[in-house]
Parts: structure tokens; C-alpha cells; sequence
């Protein structure tokens, strides 16, 4: 073969190379990166569920469990609202906190504390460090658009032996919980595997999914870690999903505020 046709056939196999790994590119990231965000914060559209959690919490050193009944759903698809009632510690059997996804304004918190027997609006920042210790978004399971924010990049990238589209984002708002986000999504079931939370380009939050089980055909996060750092304090949280029902039915009423004051139903 002559030097000519030797360099022919490698800059044909160069270039089917490189057509294979941009069709290999292309094949893992068929979505714009819109897409993706829209994928993850609608993979339960139309779904909602009952699960039993435990909280153990590591709070600067001060060692916390706490149980609790969360009921999620999202309105038929145009809001997320999450119910948590907590069972254990006794300080806080009774209480409970609720959120309302608002698309376009701000998202209402109310907390019911069972020893005044009193409900009252809190602002996001406090519900989302003093009470509970993690944000509601994740006891909904990740996928309700709680900050609005806008995409400034995604790749690929693989962690933990998964496929992932690796989004970063920055809030459009000022907001207590992040100026910048950084989420790795799975890239098959669409379930936020890792998310860090930067504020002033400081890490203050990382949550992280150990475990994803499919529950009537819904990949479901069965246990989770955070870890937040927030005024040179540090907690860790590791949550575990114990029964999740996706068919139970739930009352209207159950996301009222109003409802908050009064007795559960027995099964509920």
C-alpha cells in the first residue's frame, strides 16, 4: 500500500471515529438541557403518594431522630404541596408542616405547633434551616421547582456507575437557599442523584441519593444524605424512606390549612 493510500484509509478511519463518538454524544444527550429540567421536575406529574420517613440528624453535634408521615402530591400537575406530620420526638408529635408550590410568586410554608394549637405562615428561610433541617423538596421526593432559576450549562457525566445529565443553574431571585445549583440527574429515570446548593461560591448544601427502588413502576429514592453548612455551623442528615404507597388515596382537605388543627384520620 502506498504512503497516499495508507493516509486515505487512516483519515477515513479518523473520521468514522469521530461520526461514531459525536453519534455516541449524541445518543446519550438527545435532550436539550430545557428538556432535562422539565423531565426531573415532572417525573410525578398526576402521581401522588404516602410515605413513612425517619430523620436521623447530626445537629453540630447534637444527635436527633425524628419520624414522620409525608403526603405529596401536585394538583394535577399545576403545583406540588407536601404535607409532613411528625410522629416522634414527643416535642414535636402532632406537628406539622405544609408546603404549597405557588408557580409564579412565593411558595407558602405553615407550621402547626400542637402545644399552643396555633398554625402560622413561616417565611422560606426559616422553614427551610429551623425546623426540619433539610428542604421540603426532597421529602417530595426532588422534584418541586421551589427556587425558579435559569441554565447556564449541562454535560454528561457519570457517578456512581450511572449516567447522568449534569446540570448547573443560577436562582433568578434572591433567595435563602442557593445562588447557585449544580444537579446530576439520572439520565434514565430522571431522579436527582447529587445536588449541591452554592451561596456566595460556598458549598451549603450536598444531598446525595443511596438508594433508588422502583415502587409500582416509579423510581422511588429509598435513603438519602445531606449535609449543610450554614454560619460555620455543620448538619448531617440521613433520611430513610421505610413505605411509600402511590395509590392511597388522599382527602382534598388533607393540604389545608385549616386541616392543620385537626384530628388525623385513623390510616392517615
Amino acid at each position: 500500500m502506498t504512503h497516499v493510500s495508507r493516509f486515505r484509509v487512516t483519515s477515513i478511519l479518523c473520521t468514522v471515529l469521530i461520526a461514531w463518538g459525536a453519534q455516541a454524544e449524541e445518543d446519550f444527550v438527545p435532550l436539550s438541557s430545557d428538556a432535562v429540567k422539565d423531565r426531573w421536575h415532572n417525573r410525578l406529574n398526576s402521581q401522588h403518594f404516602v410515605a413513612r420517613m425517619r430523620m436521623k440528624m447530626n445537629l453540630a453535634g447534637l444527635k436527633e431522630e425524628r419520624e414522620m408521615v409525608v403526603f405529596r402530591d401536585d394538583d394535577g400537575g399545576s403545583r406540588e404541596r407536601v404535607l409532613v406530620r411528625f410522629e416522634k420526638p414527643a416535642d414535636l408529635r402532632k406537628g406539622a408542616i405544609l408546603y404549597i408550590e405557588n408557580p409564579g410568586r412565593s411558595n407558602d410554608y405553615f407550621l402547626y405547633q400542637p402545644s399552643i394549637r396555633r398554625v402560622r405562615r413561616l417565611p422560606a428561610s426559616i422553614a427551610d434551616d429551623d425546623v426540619y433541617g433539610i428542604d421540603l423538596e426532597f421529602l417530595g421526593f426532588g422534584v418541586a421547582q421551589s427556587t425558579a432559576t435559569k441554565i447556564d450549562s449541562m454535560k454528561k457525566e457519570r457517578i456512581n456507575d450511572r449516567d447522568t445529565y449534569r446540570l448547573e443553574e443560577t436562582a433568578i431571585q434572591r433567595n435563602p437557599r442557593f445562588d447557585r445549583r449544580i444537579t446530576w440527574v439520572d439520565a434514565e429515570h430522571f431522579v436527582p442523584l447529587k445536588t449541591e446548593h452554592f451561596m456566595n461560591d460556598k458549598l451549603v448544601l450536598l444531598a446525595e441519593t443511596k438508594r433508588v427502588e422502583t415502587i409500582n413502576g416509579i423510581a422511588t429514592p429509598r435513603e438519602m444524605y445531606f449535609q449543610r453548612t450554614r454560619s460555620g455551623e455543620e448538619r448531617e442528615v440521613s433520611l430513610i424512606i421505610d413505605e411509600v404507597d402511590y395509590q392511597k388515596d388522599i382527602p382534598e382537605d388533607v393540604f389545608s390549612v385549616f386541616n392543620l388543627t385537626r384530628r388525623q384520620r385513623p390510616g392517615n
